[in-house]
């Protein structure tokens, strides 16, 4: 028995329940009805105090009626009318995608696009990008003459240096310099270069001899002994004296810098030469002899390299050599190292699959349902990617859409424990039938999926809106996978566990597959099971309302706070390069050593800025949106034209100004000096061509005859007329433009005899001309031509920038200041040439990555920023509560910023990795701290503490097992050597496990303390108001729900037909519809 006392003009209540359940008190107020218990707990919930009211409710019988309950929706009464036909039509729907997926493959369709090896983070509207393509695409879209310009001596193969193998020699507190480390260097040197097949890659010298290692052994065994005997010390007896002599040398002195490290010291007086580290080459050469294909040249060469020295320098890294720490690169060894630790790292990558498989089999406690609710998930991938390629059309598939795969099988489990919980939760309610249990359950659960997987798929898209494809692809991407994957959730896994229920849920299967009925009663189990229900709604709700706990839990999450907002003030942009492996592999070591521990010198890897006339931005609007590597189509620059006099001076003294540079323009833009002539280290060809004309001797010409540049049409005349055996001065037009062009071509090819030098070979690398089909003819003796028409030609300086030495911060002010030097330069310059542009084009475009590091950083604060900003007003909307909306986003906000301090925590800066994964934090923590404020919203209950309860109860366990799916899965890929796997399961870790403990944390804590009660915060007040219903208004008990009125009949004794009981599930019933209203 139950019983209801009302005290007049109080606000008390009393409901004293036969299984011994709390006392409650509330707020109440009375009303004088005639109608049903209904509208008796109507006028009870409204607040105003009047007559005095008791209401009898004895023979309490509980209601299990169907009108109690809504209608059941057609959806699940289809699954539960013909669970078997449901289930099959939706497993072929969901197998069809993978199905078609394998068909497309199969017919030659490039169903997923992928590109592992690239990550493309190019901004693709920006000048150095364009320009750095203009200059790399230069030749694609016509036939570039080159003249023969060849090596004397040689055949022109392997003449450059190519990949060649990186060594450095280390002794941490000791010294390199001495003569048992020299002579280890020489005998390893001499063991490398004399492994099977070296001289058929080799670099080749003039004489076409295997070029001996770049190493400071050369100084000591002959090689330089033109320069003086002392470099013949073949026995390292006078190191101190040898060393100091090489860099006293005006010819020896830039060269032997590269060897010298920021520490070294040499006292030839004292007898010191003393060093930590130094460092060698072994030179391969460039082209390949026998092979007109680069791309497979670079395959003969990189397979010679890794089959020859791979292990071998493994084994020198690990070892060392003779009590030297070796430290080595190639590009060649860095790409098999990387391909073989993708296959090491896959392993741990299948790992997390099995561990959320076996966390989703044991969570359900069926291998059903869990085989079934995960094939759905993989399902999704398949038909999300469908979507993404075929409709969105995106052509790019990378290393990010790979690491989705964990980020949708988390939130996938998630949807799967809070469906499954939900279903169980059902089992203790009595329904008139099953499809009346399903529809309560769907309804529950597909809107608290609904708003996680909303809430998460916006943060995604707010990545979308980034202007680099490797992230905006990925937030497209991930966003419609999450999408997919809730559909796929409510349409697929209600007919699973229907088709369980009904089926297998009393079976148990021994190890031969045979069904047996299982004697443990499904009530049994489901008692079982909510152990963990019991504790959040026993000892810990009572823990965090505790009123002394919960502040101390208050004090714990400020402390927290407060070292974490520490540690993210000290976030700062990473300086270095993109880190693929971890902080103990040879490679991290060798870029960090080779920036940090070695003087600037001529020979090393330093950024040079070419300065490019001829040539316009790249125009890629023929480009497909997502295709990286479409090189669009060269925009040339008609009017450069180096004929006229005038421009050719101004060439020449644009390179003066270069090379004369003052120390306050050289500290601004960068620039390396020759460590002799303190002179700018700057390659123009203006320059030798015009050293080539002042020491030009003909002696068919007169001695008054000026052959001097700028070049003239009376010079080159001059040349042609005692040249017949190479000019055939009839076959010129009387309109014969290009002797500038004659001239060069002249100067390239030594007069056409062939004798050049490698310079040359370089210098035409920088030139690019066409034949002209009305100047350009042929010489008499030969195959070469003269008179074609010049398009381009680049200048090139040399900088102490290198790649990985320097952050945005400090190389953007550089970016701009070469660009105002350049512009302010081509300012002064006749029409003709002044259309130059500046660009890091060869290897890695610096300037372009300096942008990209801004923008990276830029996008990671907006993502963020923005991520909350839409995430705030979803968040309302979807409780329908402002207060739980702003406790949401404050929860979600302060695990975004804790996940931000791990970064410099972790001794990591703000590079690109850190910046893509920040982008995730947003979207992936959104998920617990939903599911909990949706729990506190659909509870039936008005008060705060019985809604916490409520909230704990349905929604606790779902939210730690999602979170312990995840965390287990990040937490197989930890020991990654690849940093890229490494970093995203650390922050992945991170998130989920922040998420986890400032949902059920602070934000259960604080809800427990100021959490919302009745309609306090809830926009169903503004929407009462926009409809007209005021706070006096009751519900119509006769117009199916679709109704209100005002009437305030006195108030007396209420008893309903059937003496109708006022239960507390009658009152939360009550306050469910109100909230559905």
């Amino acid at each position: 028995m139950a019983t209801v006392t009302i005290t007049p003009g109080t606000a008390e209540k009393t409901i004293e329940t036969m299984d011994g359940v709390e006392m409650i008190s509330t707020t109440v107020a009375t009303h004088s009805a005639n109608g049903d218990a209904d509208l008796a707990l109507d006028s009870y919930r409204n607040g105003n105090v009047a007559n005095c009211i008791h209401l009898d409710t004895s023979n309490e019988k509980p209601q299990s009626d169907a009108r109690k309950h809504k209608q059941p929706l057609a959806w699940c009464k289809w699954i539960i009318n013909r669970p078997k036909m449901m289930f099959s039509i939706m497993l072929c729907f969901n197998l069809s995608f993978p199905v078609i997926t394998i068909i497309l493959i199969l017919c030659g369709e490039t169903v997923f696009p992928t590109v592992f090896n690239d990550l493309p983070l190019q901004l693709t509207d920006d000048d150095q990008w364009l320009r750095y393509v203009a200059w790399n695409a230069r030749n694609d879209e016509f036939t570039k003459y080159n003249h023969n310009v060849t090596t004397t001596g040689a055949s022109g193969f392997r003449t450059s240096m190519e990949n060649p193998i990186y060594i450095l020699y280390e002794k941490p507190n000791g010294n390199v310099f001495t003569k048992e480390n020299l002579q280890a260097m020489r005998d390893l040197e001499d063991e490398l270069i004399s492994k099977a097949n070296y001289t058929d890659f080799c670099q080749l010298d003039a004489g076409g001899e295997c070029k001996k290692p770049v190493s400071l052994v050369r100084y000591f065994d002959g090689t330089y002994a033109a320069f003086g005997s002392i470099f013949n010390d073949t026995e390292f007896d006078n190191i101190p004296v040898v060393l100091d002599a090489a860099n006293s040398s005006p010819f020896l002195k830039s060269a032997i810098q590269f060897h010298f490290s920021k520490d070294t010291v040499i006292d030839v007086a004292n007898g010191i030469a003393e060093a930590p580290i130094t460092r060698s080459i072994i030179p391969l050469g460039w082209p390949l002899e026998g092979y007109t294909n680069e791309d497979k040249m670079e395959t003969v060469q990189a397979n010679f390299i890794t089959s020859t020295y791979n292990s071998y320098f493994q084994n020198l890294f690990s070892n060392g050599y003779r009590q030297m720490n070796i430290i080595y690169y190639s590009r060649p060894l860095w790409q098999a190292t990387l391909d073989s630790q993708i296959t090491i790292d896959t392993i741990l990558v299948a790992g997390s699959f099995v561990f959320i498989f076996c966390f989703v089999w044991f969570q359900t406690g069926s291998l059903w349902i869990a085989g079934f609710a995960v094939l759905g998930i993989m399902t999704s991938f398949c038909s999300a990617n469908l979507f993404y390629r075929y409709i969105l059309d995106f052509r790019f598939f990378g290393t990010f859409h790979i690491l989705s795969i964990f980020i949708i099988l988390g939130i996938g489990a998630d949807d799967i424990f809070v469906f499954m919980d939900t279903w169980k939760s059902t089992g203790f309610e009595v329904y008139p039938g099953l499809e009346y249990r399903l529809s309560d359950a769907y309804r529950r659960a597909s809107i608290t999926m609904l708003v996680t997987s909303l809430t998460t798929a916006v943060a995604f898209f707010v990545s979308a809106t980034s202007p680099l494809l490797g992230v905006k692809s990925f937030g497209l991407f991930a966003g419609v996978l999450v999408l997919v994957n809730y559909v796929t959730v409510i349409t697929f896994l209600p007919t699973v566990i229907i088709t369980y229920h009904n089926f297998w849920s009393n079976c148990s299967c021994c190890c031969c597959f045979k069904c047996t009925k299982s004697a443990q009663s499904s009530g049994k189990r489901l008692q079982k099971k909510r152990t963990i229900v019991r504790f959040f709604m026993g000892p810990y709700f009572r823990f965090v309302t505790h009123r002394i706990w919960r502040w101390v839990i208050l004090l714990f999450f400020v402390v927290i706070i407060s070292i974490f907002s520490y540690f993210a003030t000290k976030l700062r942009p990473q300086e270095e390069a993109v880190q693929v492996f971890g902080e103990s592999s040879n490679f991290v070591q060798f870029e960090r050593k080779m920036v940090k521990a070695f003087k600037s010198s001529s020979s090393d890897m330093n950024k040079e800025v070419y300065i490019v006339w001829g040539l316009k931005n790249q125009d890629l609007s023929s480009c497909h949106h997502t295709d990286h590597r479409c090189e669009g189509q060269t925009v040339w620059d008609n009017s450069f034209d180096l004929n006229p006099l005038p421009s050719q001076q101004a060439m020449k003294d644009f390179c003066t100004r270069l090379r004369n540079l003052t120390v306050e323009e050289g500290e601004r833009l960068h620039v390396q000096r020759d460590v002799v002539t303190g002179k700018v280290a700057v390659k123009c060809f203006i320059d030798d061509m015009y050293q080539f004309y002042e020491s030009l001797e003909l002696q068919e010409l007169p001695n008054s005859t000026d052959l001097n540049m700028p070049i003239k049409e009376n010079k080159i005349r001059s040349i042609m007329e005692t040249s017949p055996d190479v000019f055939d001065l009839s076959a010129l037009h009387e309109t014969f433009y290009r002797y500038f062009e004659t001239g060069l071509a002249y100067w390239l090819t030594s007069g056409y005899t062939g004798q050049s030098n490698a310079d040359k070979i370089e210098l035409q690398n920088m030139i690019g001309e066409e034949i002209d089909k009305r100047d350009t003819a042929s010489i008499k003796s030969g195959t070469d031509v003269f008179g074609t028409r010049l398009r381009y030609v680049a200048f090139k300086v040399k900088t102490t920038l290198a790649y990985g030495s320097l952050g945005y911060e400090e190389g953007i002010p550089i970016v701009n200041s070469w660009e105002d030097f350049i512009n302010t330069e081509m300012s002064k310059m006749p029409p003709s040439v002044d259309g130059a542009f500046q660009c890091t084009c060869e290897g890695i475009n610096l300037f372009d990555y300096l942008k990209v590091q801004k923008t990276l950083s830029d996008n990671a604060v907006k993502g963020v920023v923005l991520g909350l900003a839409i995430a705030f007003p979803l968040l309302v909307l979807t409780t329908t509560n402002i207060i739980l909306g702003t406790m949401a986003t404050v929860s979600i906000a302060l695990t975004t910023w804790c996940v931000i301090a791990v970064i410099p925590m972790a001794g990591w800066k703000l590079g690109v990795l850190e910046s893509l994964n920040i982008g995730l934090i947003v979207g992936l923590a959104v998920d617990y701290v939903v599911h909990l404020a949706e729990g506190y919203r659909l509870s039936r209950k008005q008060d705060r503490l019985g809604k916490l309860n409520d909230m704990l109860e349905h929604v606790g366990i779902s939210v730690v097992s999602g979170a312990a799916t995840t965390l287990g899965a990040s937490a197989f890929m930890l020991p990654a050597e690849i940093l890229f796997f490494k970093q995203f399961a650390i922050f992945l870790f991170c998130t989920i496990g922040f998420s986890l403990i400032f949902s059920l944390g602070l934000f259960t804590t604080m809800l427990g303390m100021i959490g919302p009660e009745g309609h306090t915060g809830s926009l169903n007040v503004f929407y009462y108001w926009l409809i007209g219903r005021k706070k006096t208004d009751v519900k119509c008990d006769h117009c199916n729900g679709k109704g209100f009125h005002g009437d305030q009949p006195d108030c007396k004794v209420i008893r309903s037909p059937a003496n109708a009981t006022l239960t507390r599930r009658s009152v939360y019933e009550i306050g469910d519809r109100e909230t559905a209203l």
